[in-house]
């Protein structure tokens, strides 16, 4: 992970000593520290955000938003389904989407019995929710499948609409 610090003061002291004492009381006062979100720069860091439900029994469909710098702002389940199978509605892709003012969101679900081949169902929802994403302003970048051991990104496999 990546942090950042940023201290731009200025101050007047008398002498060295009691420059280095007025800095780490300022510095004691004023001093955050915040975790710097990573920019998504390929299908692989996604397929590495999926950790949580890549060996998952059932199909889980996950919705990553984005900001305009492809920084992944959160993650949503959207649906948890059946062993081959899980109920996914672009409103309920979308509606996390909005509320947190993304410009972008990449979807990824795994498939449980370890098949990356992509299902009929799988390019239907993938075209239904790039159709409403341009309605909607928010753009979709990708649709991965993971499984346990691998992955697959719509978009490399010219599969994407």
């Amino acid at each position: 992970m990546e942090y950042q610090i940023n201290i731009n003061h200025q101050f007047t002291a008398e002498s060295q000593s009691d420059a280095q004492a007025k800095a780490k009381q300022y510095i004691r006062e004023n001093l955050t520290v915040r975790q710097l979100r990573t920019a998504v720069l390929s299908p692989h860091e996604v397929a590495r955000q999926c950790k949580s439900f890549r060996k998952a029994k059932k199909e889980h469909f996950c919705v990553f938003l984005l900001d305009t710098q492809n920084r992944i702002i959160a993650k949503d389940v959207v649906s948890v389904g059946t062993l081959n199978s899980s109920l996914v509605h672009p409103r309920e892709c979308f509606r996390m989407a909005i509320l947190k003012s993304a410009s972008s969101i990449i979807i990824a679900h795994n498939h449980p019995g370890g098949s990356l081949e992509p299902s009929a169902e799988d390019l239907d929802v993938t075209k239904r929710l790039t159709d409403c994403g341009k309605l909607l302003g928010v753009e979709v970048l990708d649709h991965l499948i993971v499984t346990a051991e691998s992955y697959v990104s719509l978009r490399e496999k010219n599969l994407f609409y």
